[in-house]
């Protein structure tokens, strides 16, 4: 157990809504663009009366303790990987009795066993510095993956606590899943990001300081476990050393054929699916977070004691979602969607609630008119201005159908499908691209 340093999170980028939150205390201690999952949402908390200490998760009056250890002091011996290490169909010729087939820089290779005839072994361990964690509002959709893999109880703005996971391995041989198939045991198919996802590598629960009562959890997150970046790297400049090399994207182990080099390590950055623990409604006050990996000890491990830390985290009072003017004109040329100005109020809609809704203004596509480079987003109308691309049920650049200038050769005008929000009522705000730039979207419904 180890102590970490108080820290102050500042704000990442300019949509996130952004509180200050206090690192305390700490206990035990390349993925490429199309393969990492881009982020969503997350619910797994009740409101609760401001000021006032939280029910446990369960809504009921007892306490709901935290989840208990794995019952296995080493790799799981019922459904654990290659717990003895030794891959001896993968080495050929095969290996001596003295060596075992082991898993070495993305290889199989024959590895001298060590003085209790044991094999090399990985050594997973959640790097506590990079947690990092802030506050987030987002508009979680019906239709959103989030909510059809269960990382939300149900739609609607949620205000999340949102952090980043890095694990590196540090031990002495490549953590090794290899490619999963529909048959192959803990791992799931995600029909959202299209591909497999390891199950049970990583859990989150938010603590009552007081008795570390479950107040909220997070979703357990099912991974895709791949070499992301070297450890140790340096990101943004913010290691002193000058021998640490500068954190690049790794090509070796992918979600196609998983698993963490030595030497290596995944991250998942806090925009990411799920990664976060839903604190709506909860009072403010100091809370700690707790986040475990290989929670089940199905990948076999030289040290499981550092598969754990804990964090504190103090939630201030709920201000509600920042208020913004997307309407408003930028003040110096800015691109893109996440941007919050440089929109315009296009069209008011209403429809049935959870029915399908088609618009757009793109004659390739069959319905409105566009000139120039549009973009658009939709929001539920009670929002207004405040309409962002966190915030909105659906996004679009370009439409993609028929030939343009656009990427991949096709329109540039804007087109967006979407579940109608439990209102009834929306609202499509459009602009052009690039704000220096004109750009004309006039909205119509699809027939």
């Amino acid at each position: 157990m180890h102590t970490g340093p108080m820290l102050v999170i500042g704000s990442r980028h300019a949509l996130r809504f952004v509180v200050s939150i206090a690192l305390l205390a700490a206990c035990d201690a390349g993925r490429s663009a199309d393969e990492r999952d881009a982020g969503d949402r997350m619910d797994a908390s009740q409101s609760r009366d401001a000021g006032r200490r939280p029910p446990p998760v369960d809504g009921g009056g007892a306490c709901v303790p935290p989840a208990a250890p794995a019952p296995h002091e080493g790799c799981n011996p019922e459904n654990g990987f290659e717990c003895d290490g030794d891959y001896d169909a993968r080495c050929n010729p095969a290996c001596p009795d003295t060596h075992c087939c082991s898993p070495q820089a993305g290889r199989f290779e024959c590895v001298e066993r060590d003085e209790a005839g044991n094999c090399p072994a990985a050594d997973l361990w959640v790097d506590e510095a990079r947690i990092a964690p802030y506050f987030e509002y987002r508009y979680i959709g019906p239709s959103d993956c989030a909510l059809v893999e269960g990382c939300v109880a149900e739609p609607g703005m949620r205000r999340l606590l949102r952090f980043d996971a890095w694990t590196p391995n540090t031990g002495d041989a490549d953590l090794y899943l290899g490619v999963p198939t529909a048959s192959s045991p803990n791992f799931e198919y995600s029909s959202c990001h299209r591909h497999f996802h390891f199950e049970t590598y990583a859990a989150y629960e938010l603590l009552d300081a007081e008795d570390d009562c479950v107040v909220a959890e997070g979703h357990k997150q099912a991974f895709c476990l791949l070499d992301y970046y070297t450890y140790p790297c340096d990101e943004n400049d913010s290691n002193p050393d000058p021998e640490v090399p500068d954190c690049r994207r790794l090509s070796g182990y992918s979600c196609v054929n998983q698993g963490i080099r030595r030497g290596a390590q995944d991250v998942y950055e806090a925009d990411v699916d799920c990664q976060w623990v839903d604190v709506t409604g909860l009072p403010p006050g100091d809370y700690r977070l707790r986040v475990r990996i290989n929670t089940d000890h199905l990948l076999r491990e030289s040290d499981y004691g550092n598969n754990e830390v804990i964090v504190g985290v103090t939630i201030p009072e709920d201000p509600g979602p920042p208020a913004t003017d997307i309407g408003a004109p930028c003040e110096e040329s800015e691109l893109g969607l996440d941007r919050t100005c440089g929109f315009a109020r296009s069209y008011d809609g209403e429809c049935e609630p959870g029915s399908t809704v088609t618009l757009g203004c793109s004659a390739a596509c069959g319905y409105g008119e566009c000139s120039g480079d549009t973009i658009l987003m939709v929001c539920e109308a009670a929002i207004g201005a405040s309409c962002t691309s966190a915030a909105a049920i659906a996004t679009n650049d370009a439409s993609g159908c028929g030939v343009g200038a656009c990427r991949g050769g096709t329109d540039c005008c804007s087109s967006a499908t979407f579940e109608c929000p439990t209102t009834g009522s929306y609202t499509v705000w459009t602009g052009a691209f690039n704000t220096s730039r004109s750009a004309t979207c006039e909205i119509a419904l699809a027939p």
